[in-house]
């Protein structure tokens, strides 16, 4: 996965008192610049990458002491050419570990420096982005050397962030698949700010996360080239479930069980699904299944980083790949059509075929001469052979006069209909 650099850079930290005497225990001014990057991305979209609502500042001296913390709201907070500017006050040529977080919403409690490296954030809800993406960064060892320095501390987005498309060029010609919803499902419900994170269990994810629907996933129905969809974009915290199936086989990538099926995140894609065969109902849905990560048997997200997903539906769309299909809301289309015609006229010596197409393919059918096993004449004007299939006829005329077939189609199609062929008319 590529990683996406954002950087913020934080000028300044607040003013301690020192006691004088070391000519180390001098204070001088520092400057922490926050650079916020950007992929092109507009800020019109929800969540806005760079958005910054507040920030939370702590600094540890090297004892580990909290030495300085400051919470900031938006309206202590100036961005400028996608930077934030504070100033502090620092012992020069002394180290310090430097943390900063923005987007909580809130100022983190009195931590420890062993307890702000394993602080965990928690989202109410899934899409919980108004004030901006969670993000943080941290310097280690940071020694002002001279006054007026700066020191530029990367603030790197919790989430991962999944670029969706549907490419349809591969679809047989007689099918259609609109999407309706992408769900992201086992979305982490919080995520470490300072750390490696993973949910460890059912109770840290929201079983059904971040959701775009409606007017949001029309650019999966809208081509933004042959046969290829524009794009949505999805987010997650990081969830770095690691490596856990021995498989180079993308289709052995699911759990349908376990302790891992709870945890290890994936997306799903409902949509309306048309063919000659098979169709949605109204109010159903076909859905796509597949898990998030890089490579067969890997399911991680990463923070700060965008993943492109493309689904390449092939054939009748139907087919496992990399993702399952729920299928359970397909209904088989039903279909009775009789050729060549209800009224068909022939020559006597003619063989003259009838038959019809009926799906499902498992519908019951009867083909039936009428008057065949009644009336002995009608043996005097033709023969006839069924179809291997079971749904049509051969009839082998001998002469002039008249045949008439009942096809009869059952449950679900329930269907019937008379054939008539005139022979020498």
């Amino acid at each position: 996965m590529r990683r996406m650099a954002g950087a913020l850079l934080v000028p300044g930290l607040l003013m301690i008192g020192c006691q004088s005497g070391d000519p180390r225990d001098v204070r001088s001014g520092a400057e922490l610049v926050l650079e916020l990057e950007t992929d092109g991305r507009t800020r019109s979209l929800l969540p806005d990458e760079r958005l910054v609502s507040d920030i939370n500042l702590l600094i540890y001296n090297t004892a580990g002491l909290l030495e300085e913390q400051r919470f900031l709201s938006g309206r202590q907070l100036t961005v400028s050419d996608g930077e934030v500017r504070l100033k502090t006050t620092l012992l020069t040529g002394v180290p310090y570990d430097i943390f900063v977080c923005a987007n909580t919403g809130y100022s983190l409690p009195t931590l420890s420096r062993e307890e702000v490296e394993s602080y965990r954030y928690h989202l109410a809800y899934p899409d919980e982005y108004t004030r901006g993406i969670p993000m943080s960064g941290r310097l280690d060892g940071f020694i002002l050397e001279e006054d007026g320095a700066a020191a530029q501390i990367p603030l790197i987005r919790t989430m991962g962030r999944i670029d969706l498309q549907i490419n349809r060029k591969g679809l047989d010609s007689d099918v259609s698949f609109l999407v309706t919803s992408v769900i992201v499902r086992n979305g982490p419900s919080s995520v470490c700010l300072f750390n490696d994170s993973r949910a460890e269990s059912a109770t840290q994810v929201f079983p059904s996360g971040f959701v775009l629907d409606g007017k949001q996933v029309q650019p999966l129905n809208i081509d933004e080239s042959l046969g290829v969809s524009g794009t949505v974009s999805l987010y997650l915290p990081e969830n770095l479930q690691g490596d856990l199936l021995e498989t180079g086989d993308e289709r052995e990538k699911s759990f349908t069980e376990g302790r891992y099926a709870e945890v290890c995140s994936y997306l799903e894609i409902k949509g309306n699904y048309h063919s000659s065969k098979q169709h949605t109902q109204a109010g159903e849905s076909l859905t796509y299944r597949f898990y998030l990560g890089d490579g067969p048997g890997n399911f991680d997200v990463e923070r700060n980083t965008a993943c492109r997903v493309i689904v390449c539906l092939q054939g009748d769309g139907l087919s496992e790949d990399s993702w399952r299909v729920e299928k359970d809301h397909l209904v088989t289309r039903a279909r009775f059509d009789l050729h060549p015609a209800a009224y068909n006229e022939c020559r006597s010596g003619d063989d003259f075929h009838l038959w019809c197409d009926v799906s499902p393919d498992d519908t019951p059918f009867e083909i039936e001469p009428v008057a065949w096993d009644d009336d002995e004449r009608v043996h005097d004007l033709y023969t006839f052979d069924i179809d291997p299939d079971g749904h049509g006829l051969t009839v082998h005329t001998w002469k002039g006069g008249s045949v008439l077939v009942h096809f009869k189609a059952g449950p679900p199609v329930n269907r019937d209909t008379l054939a008539l062929v005139v022979i020498d008319p």
